[in-house]
This record gives structure tokens, C-alpha cells and sequence, in this order.
């Protein structure tokens, strides 16, 4: 996946026309901080029934300026899901975002389910520490215009998505944090922060049997040449050389609208000298150790984490 895929995702969504379903309503300007700072995704899922509002979740996402922000909504009878990217200025922010929905349409004659899908782009421009609404199902219904219909379009649900972009102060490199709550059990939401790595801790450890090195952790930049690695086990000494590259661009049109892969670095580890072809796995930056089998029957555990800050 390019480095370059945030902003090609932003440009081609602002380029859409301004939406019905995405309005604004203006905050306290913070100031500029120039390149020091952290971008926050403040996250309010809202339910208007019956007149009442309530609060069925709450998000917060947030990380160094190129950090992009991937959300999931389903209910009982619709799903969404997007990528939204930012494009800062020094008193506004543009947000745009790339949606892919699902809605139960009805029933079929045997009685299974039946959904149809949507996809589209949706950009608006707020002050930092502004709020964008989000309808992602679709806008509320309009007020009513005889006092005969209030009663129908009152019961009638709205759920709205509310996104507060701001920024604050950071002194030096900073990894993403997340965090959601969820207080409605029928609901399903998720966020989550998307950024290219520009730098990647990798630990290393090689097993044989049921005996194991001792650890290495190297610090990686993808695309970039790689490193040799000596290893010591059972009075041995193996090397091995190792570098991080992109995944291979997505399959199908939803991944590559929603850069599931854009998070993910992929390990190459070549024998030196041999002529087998390079062994590669691939995985997001969790500190999940995952398993690269080599030839001889020794395996490798790579781990991938944010490096410490600096």
C-alpha cells in the first residue's frame, strides 16, 4: 500500500459534492500548533426517539497528524462502515470520508433477508474543535407541517453520528491510541486509527524445537534497506536478512476503499546465500508475535510495535 494513500483519499473526496447528509456547526478555534501536535477524533453515536436523545456510544481516536480514522456502525437492520482523513489548515480542518453501507431492504417470498448496498464520498470543512454530523443512515425526517403528521414523524428514529476534530500540543514522535464504549447492547460500533507506520520495532526471535533465542528487537523503516541479523541457539550461530515492505494493494474495491492494509507492514527474511525464494508475513503494528516457518524446520517470531517515542 503507497505511503501516499491517505492523501490520494482525501482529494478524490473533495472533490464530491457538498452533502445533505453531513452538517457543521462551528467550535472554538484552537491555534495553530504547526507540526508538534496530535490530531483527536472525538466520536458521539446519538438516537433521537419519541423526542427523547440519548447516547448509545462514544469513541475517541487519536495520533500524529497523518493519523485517518476507520468506523464501523451496524444495527438490528443497516451496517456502515469508513474511512475519514483530514486535510488541515491553520483555523479549519477539511474532513472527508469514504463510506461503504448496507441496509435491509425487506424480506424475500421465503422469508430470508434482503439488503441492498451503497457507497459514497462525504467531505465537509469545521473549525478545529468543531463537530460534523454524520447521518449515516440516512438525514432525519423534516419537521412537520400540520399538527396531524407530528405525531407520526415524532416516533419516527434518527441516529447521527457526531465527529469533534481538534488538536493538541505534542512534543516529539506519537503512536495512535483508541478507546470505545458502547452503552446500547443492540448497537455494534468500533474505531479505530489508521497510519502508515513510517517507522516499525521489530522483535525477533528464532525457535528450534522447543528452545529459543534470545530476543532482538531492531528498529525498521518500509522500503527501505533491510538489516543483517545473527541469532545464537543450541551452540549455533544463523543469519538471517530481514527488511519491511507494503502489503500488496487490496483485491477488492471495498478493501481498497477503506485501506485495510494501510496500518500494515510486511517482514521479508532472505538466507544469506541462499537461492529459496524470500519468506514473508505480513500483520498490523499490535505486538502480536506471528510465526514465519524457515527452512531446516527453525521458526521465526516477528513481532511489530510502535516504536518508543522520541
Amino acid at each position: 500500500m503507497p505511503a501516499s494513500w491517505r492523501s490520494s483519499l482525501v482529494a478524490a473526496a473533495l472533490v464530491a459534492a457538498s452533502p445533505p447528509g453531513v452538517s457543521n456547526r462551528p467550535g472554538p478555534p484552537l491555534a495553530h500548533q504547526g507540526a508538534g501536535y496530535r490530531v483527536r477524533y472525538l466520536l458521539h453515536v446519538v438516537e433521537r426517539f419519541d423526542g427523547d436523545t440519548q447516547r448509545l456510544a462514544t469513541g475517541v481516536v487519536s495520533g500524529p497528524p497523518e493519523t485517518a480514522l476507520r468506523l464501523s456502525l451496524r444495527t438490528e437492520t443497516a451496517e456502515l462502515e469508513g474511512l475519514l482523513g483530514i486535510l488541515p489548515e491553520p483555523d479549519t480542518v477539511n474532513l472527508a470520508g469514504v463510506f461503504l453501507s448496507r441496509r435491509q431492504a425487506g424480506r424475500s417470498r421465503r422469508g430470508l433477508p434482503l439488503w441492498e448496498e451503497d457507497s459514497y464520498r462525504r467531505w465537509t470543512r469545521v473549525a478545529w474543535g468543531g463537530t460534523a454530523r454524520l447521518y449515516p443512515f440516512g438525514p432525519p425526517p423534516p419537521p412537520p407541517s400540520t399538527p396531524a403528521t407530528a405525531g407520526r414523524l415524532q416516533r419516527e428514529r434518527a441516529l447521527w453520528v457526531e465527529i469533534t476534530v481538534g488538536r493538541e500540543f505534542a512534543a516529539g514522535e506519537t503512536r495512535p491510541s483508541e478507546g470505545v464504549t458502547v452503552a446500547d447492547g443492540a448497537l455494534t460500533f468500533d474505531a479505530r486509527a489508521v497510519v502508515p507506520p513510517r517507522r516499525v520495532l521489530v522483535r525477533l526471535a528464532l525457535v528450534r524445537g522447543d528452545t529459543a533465542s534470545s530476543q532482538r528487537a531492531i528498529d525498521l523503516v518500509p522500503e527501505t534497506p533491510g538489516r543483517r541479523v545473527r541469532f545464537a541457539l543450541g551452540g549455533e550461530t544463523s543469519e538471517l536478512d530481514v527488511r519491511l515492505e507494503r502489503p500488496d494493494p487490496p483485491r477488492t474495491g471495498r478493501d481498497s476503499a477503506l485501506a485495510v492494509d494501510a496500518d500494515a507492514v510486511c517482514l521479508r527474511v532472505v538466507v544469506p546465500g541462499s537461492t529459496e525464494p524470500a519468506r514473508i508475513r505480513c500483520g498490523r503494528l499490535d505486538n502480536v508475535a506471528r510465526q514465519l516457518a524457515l527452512t531446516g524446520g527453525d521458526t521465526l517470531l516477528a513481532t511489530f510495535a510502535w516504536p518508543p517515542a522520541r
